[in-house]
């Protein structure tokens, strides 16, 4: 079992909730049976569940971070992540799920802010990660739908679920997340549902970095344009993703498609956008919480 490494201390960067962010939800019943902009096309339900009375979510679903509780707690982790190219075409994505940035201390404590509203019992714990997705995608002649579980793997080493919570709800109104807008679920692999202040930011005035893949190979990037201007849903398809220049590695710019996260619902993707999407895994992991520094 990955235990966290000593000094845990000073991490995060400023979390949404410090910075007064807003984000702009769903707390509608909304058709989730085919791909449209602002809403997931699901492989699980028709529509989208009941949202809970938060209070930190207008009536719009606009959703007031500086009102939302935070998981508190700096632990952590033995990241591992490893991303490698082969020559035939597939890019191969492994790690032990744990990230490389700080966690809160969870299981919620019981005399925390939060636990009046998420009484989340899980502890994180490492898991199994191993996905081979191609490394030049192909666009598919029709959108996928998304499953629940895992939909990507973040460069942080956790990796992205859909935008749902179990209950088919927006999970970033409902539910309650640490500074780095990640937690975790019943076999302990930690999870973001959309973007993450702990993720590299980039320059300002440029397009966001690469901060994962999805599970058919298209890059996930950050909530910033070509030009450095927050991308709106109305600039992305029906995936939530369009094709573009983006950044790579030597400092040159390539036109692909790819996914961005952003501040409106379904902040990551809406659906599959490529021909090949491998199957998610199913979480491994457990054993005794992690040691929490305090």
């Amino acid at each position: 079992m990955a235990t966290p490494t000593p000094n845990a201390s000073d991490f995060f960067a400023i979390s949404l909730h410090d910075a007064g962010a807003i984000e702009f939800g769903a707390i509608d019943n909304r058709s989730m049976s085919a791909p449209a902009r602002d809403t997931i096309y699901s492989c699980n339900a028709s529509a989208m569940g009941d949202s809970l009375s938060r209070p930190w979510v207008g009536p719009d679903g606009t959703i007031y971070f500086a009102d939302k509780p935070v998981i508190e707690g700096s632990v952590e982790w033995s990241n591992e992540l490893s991303v490698s190219v082969s020559t035939i075409g597939e890019r191969t994505i492994s790690g032990n799920g744990l990230p490389d940035h700080a966690t809160g201390e969870y299981p919620v404590a019981r005399d925390s802010e939060a636990f009046s509203y998420d009484r989340n019992p899980n502890s994180i714990a490492e898991q199994e990660i191993e996905y081979v997705v191609p490394s030049k995608p192909q666009l598919a002649d029709e959108p996928q739908c998304l499953p629940m579980g895992t939909i990507g793997v973040a460069l942080s080493g956790g990796v992205f679920f859909n935008a749902l919570d179990a209950d088919l709800r927006d999970a970033v109104a409902n539910e309650i997340f640490d500074a780095c807008e990640g937690h975790p679920q019943a076999n302990g692999a930690y999870h973001y549902h959309h973007n993450s202040p702990c993720f590299e930011t980039g320059e300002e005035g440029e397009h966001s970095p690469l901060i994962g893949y999805s599970l058919d190979g298209f890059g996930i990037y950050g909530p910033n344009d070509v030009n450095g201007e927050a991308i709106t849903n109305d600039e992305l398809d029906e995936c939530h993703g369009h094709t573009g220049p983006v950044p790579t590695d030597d400092d040159g710019i390539v036109e692909v498609y790819h996914y961005h996260v952003n501040g409106e619902f379904p902040y990551t993707l809406g659906c599959f956008m490529g021909d090949t999407v491998v199957q998610a895994q199913a979480p491994q992991g457990g054993g005794l919480p992690p040691r929490v520094r305090r």
